[in-house]
C-alpha cells in the first residue's frame, strides 16, 4: 500500500513528537538509521520542490498535485520547527536555498521542449553521454521519460495514469521534429 508523501513527513512529525526527552530525540536522529530516515523525508520534500518548479516553469496546473504539494510544504514546516531542538541535525540537512534550488532549477526564460523533460517534474532530461543502450536512471513508458521517483510519486499520490504533457505549438524542438518526420 502506498503512503502519500505528505503522510511520510507527517509521520516523521508524529514519531519525533512522541519522544519526550530532547536528548533521546537527538540520539535517535543522529543514529545511522535516524539519519537515513530523515534523508528519505528530505528526498520527499526535494521531489515536491522539483515538481513545483516544473509546474511553474511551464504554467501548468493540476489541482490534485497542488493540494498534495501544499500538504507537503505544511508538514515540512512543522518538521523543521521540531528539528530545531536538535541543532546538530539541522546542520546536516540541506539548506533551504538548496532545497529551493530544486524548484528554481526548473525555472528559466527558455522553457525546454516537453518532449525532453521528465513527464512529471518537467525538468529537462540531459542527453546521456553514454550509449543509448546504457540506462541513465530514467524509465521510459509510452515513449515518454520519467524519473523513477517522480513516476512513483505521481502514480501513488496524484493519479494512476502518468501524465503526458504536450508542447505548445511554437516549440522549436517539436516543430523541427515534425519537419524531420515529414
Amino acid at each position: 500500500m502506498a503512503i502519500e508523501p505528505s503522510l511520510v513527513i507527517q509521520r516523521a512529525n508524529e514519531i519525533l513528537c512522541s519522544i519526550s526527552q530532547p536528548s533521546v530525540c537527538s540520539e535517535v536522529l543522529l543514529s545511522s538509521r535516524g539519519a537515513d530516515y530523515i534523508s528519505g523525508v528530505v528526498e520527499v520534500y526535494r521531489l515536491s520542490k522539483r515538481m513545483e518548479g516544473g509546474m511553474r516553469t511551464h504554467n501548468m496546473d493540476c489541482e490534485r498535485l497542488r493540494f498534495v504539494l501544499r500538504d507537503i510544504e505544511l508538514s515540512w514546516n512543522n518538521l523543521q520547527a521540531f528539528l530545531s531542538i536538535c541543532p546538530s541535525l539541522l546542520q546536516t540537512l540541506p539548506s533551504q536555498s538548496t532545497l529551493d534550488d530544486a524548484a528554481e532549477y526548473a525555472v528559466s526564460d527558455l522553457s525546454p521542449c516537453l518532449q525532453s523533460c521528465c513527464g512529471v517534474c518537467l525538468l529537462n532530461i540531459p542527453v546521456p553521454e553514454f550509449p543509448p543502450d546504457v540506462k541513465n536512471g530514467m524509465i521510459n513508458i509510452g515513449g515518454r521519460s520519467y524519473h523513477p521517483c517522480c513516476a512513483n510519486f505521481w502514480l501513488h499520490c496524484v493519479d494512476p495514469i502518468l501524465p503526458v504533457p504536450t508542447c505548445h505549438s511554437s516549440c522549436s524542438a517539436c516543430v523541427k521534429l515534425n519537419k524531420d518526420e515529414l
